[in-house]
């Protein structure tokens, strides 16, 4: 079973069982008669005032549950009018409604007057001003349903409540499951027209790709074309090139070789001129010569004693100077 199925048996299911109670409601309900008339006596403004008063004030009071008005809560309230003048009347588990239809019931079933409903759930009523303890068959009357029956009563009233309750609910998640279906056949459609554009995309596509093989080809059998011919020219550059390499390599021989010629030449002549120059076995200007040796040699080594010291400052380089001339002098 799908969900929308599921929720349309317990739907039926459920009205099914609405109108079981209904009618075990209508059964068990008791049959109205004529004898029971009400004729409430008229209070001025002050008696109500007065008696309404008192009512909020007493301490005797008939409490009414989930079976409702029968034949023990009437009995109670001519028993308790027996002594009291008011009373009060607590329901429990009824709605506001419902405990003014309760108040209209108890003033036709007993004679009383109901003065007011305090807080939604406390009936105050006084006995009347010619009270008189009525018999029996008054005090719990007939009509009244039994202790057992005003129970079972109470049973179907909830059922049938619960029922009207959770009727709507379901109406309302059936009709969210058909929303809901009706989006999924909407989706479906649109998906089915999606693929359906889809697949004629891809068939124009197709068609235009085997136009293309034909055109690449054509353009193929061009380029090869093209390939050959440049080839043959670069052949023929090719040829004109060794042709042209191989001339000036002939010339490039010859040049090379007068060069290097030439250049050796040149090392032989820087060779001999480093020589010293000599005339009858004799150099000239030899005292200048020596001059110049002896310089040079003080010059270095002066150079390696002042790379052998350490590095001082001016002033220490001064006295050492100034040492070195005292010593030369003395010697």
């Amino acid at each position: 079973m799908t969900a929308e199925e599921k929720i349309l048996y317990k739907l039926r299911k459920a009205r099914r069982k609405e109108e079981r109670l209904a009618e075990a409601l209508t059964k068990i309900e008791p049959k109205e008669s004529s004898e029971t008339t009400h004729d409430p006596e008229i209070l001025t403004p002050e008696e109500h005032f007065f008696f309404l008063k008192m009512g909020l004030k007493c301490k005797n009071y008939v409490p009414i549950g989930r079976r409702g008005i029968y034949q023990g809560v009437i009995l109670n309230m001519h028993l308790h009018w027996k002594k009291h003048q008011t009373l009060q009347v607590v329901v429990k588990t009824f709605s506001p409604e419902e405990v003014k239809e309760i108040a209209v019931e108890l003033a036709r079933l007993t004679g009383g007057i109901v003065l007011d409903i305090h807080e939604e759930n406390t009936i105050i009523m006084y006995r009347g001003k010619n009270y008189s303890q009525p018999p029996t068959e008054i005090m719990s009357p007939r009509i009244t349903l039994s202790r057992k029956k005003a129970l079972d009563k109470s049973k179907y009233r909830d059922g049938l409540r619960a029922v009207r309750k959770y009727i709507p609910r379901l109406e309302g998640d059936l009709e969210l499951l058909q929303a809901q279906a009706k989006m999924q056949a909407e989706n479906k459609t649109e998906a089915v027209e999606d693929f359906q554009n889809a697949n004629i995309d891809s068939i124009n596509s197709q068609g235009i790709s085997n136009l293309q093989p034909e055109n690449s080809d054509k353009l193929r059998e061009l380029l090869a074309g093209n390939n050959e011919s440049s080839e043959e020219e670069s052949l023929t550059d090719s040829g004109t090139e060794s042709c042209s390499e191989a001339l000036s390599d002939i010339f490039e021989s010859d040049s090379d070789t007068d060069t290097k010629e030439k250049a050796e030449q040149l090392l032989y002549l820087n060779e001999f001129e480093k020589f010293p120059v000599e005339s009858d076995g004799e150099p000239e200007d030899f005292e200048e010569h020596l001059r110049q040796i002896s310089a040079d040699s003080r010059k270095a080594k002066s150079l390696e004693k002042d790379a052998d010291l350490p590095q001082l400052d001016e002033v220490d380089q001064m006295f050492l100077r100034a040492a070195s001339l005292l010593k030369k002098k003395r010697r």
